[in-house]
């Protein structure tokens, strides 16, 4: 029996390899404003989180009062053609998504990132074919790991949760996934390490994207 028809799908760290151009963008925006740029790897540790809470972890404490301003910044610069450019596929994921598709399973990105970047990036990385929706951040009322954005998908094609599967490489997408009943899968190549996922204990764990076919097609 094949164990689930919908799944979403994290795109930073998961479906792309983003970590340089995100971090890179995060600093760039924070040089910009004249604060100093943050430590990568607490950057990093961060993506896949709702962008000003991103911004309160890079800033000095008494900062807050410009998340707003770099927010806008950033999406701004996020918004341009030369950004959404960079993006890359990791190996595997065309294929995998193609085979995904090709057995009936409904695929859905949920990325904190705004609806229309991420549905350029899509564009940009050619696989809008095999995406059945987008979630971003600003559709939802609540970013990750509160359940909102998988509520939304699975009410999306009525799928319960028993059938659903979210699959990411930070531990937001794994609580985001327990919190909302769902069965999760962590992929250990992205953003957060391989240890701090297996912690969270997900359902399934996966070292390389081509590995979920074997999941979720039987």
């Amino acid at each position: 029996m094949n164990p689930f028809d919908l799944l979403i799908l994290d795109l930073d760290g998961t479906l792309v390899d983003s970590e340089a151009i995100l971090v890179g963008m995060v600093n760039a925006t924070l040089s910009a404003h004249g604060y100093p740029c943050a430590d990568a790897r607490a950057v990093a540790a961060t993506i896949g989180l709702p962008l000003d809470e991103v911004f309160q972890r890079a800033l000095p404490a008494d900062a807050a009062a410009a998340i707003p301003e770099l927010c806008v910044n950033y999406r701004r610069r996020a918004d341009a053609p030369e950004f959404v450019s960079q993006f890359r596929l990791y190996p595997g994921v065309m294929d995998t998504l193609a085979a995904l598709r090709a057995a009936g399973k409904r695929l859905v990105v949920g990325t904190s990132k705004a609806r229309a970047t991420t549905r350029d990036i899509v564009r940009h990385c050619a696989i809008q074919h095999l995406i059945d929706e987008v979630i971003g951040g600003d559709c939802v009322t609540r970013g990750k790991p509160h359940p909102e954005m998988l509520e939304r998908a699975r009410a999306l094609f009525g799928t319960p949760a028993q059938r659903t599967l979210m699959v990411g490489d930070t531990s937001f997408d794994i609580e985001m996934g327990q919190a909302a009943g769902v069965a999760t899968c962590a992929v250990t190549y992205g953003m957060h390490a391989a240890d701090t996922l297996r912690a969270l204990a997900p359902d399934f764990v996966i070292d390389r994207f081509e590995s979920l076919s074997h999941l979720v097609i039987r």
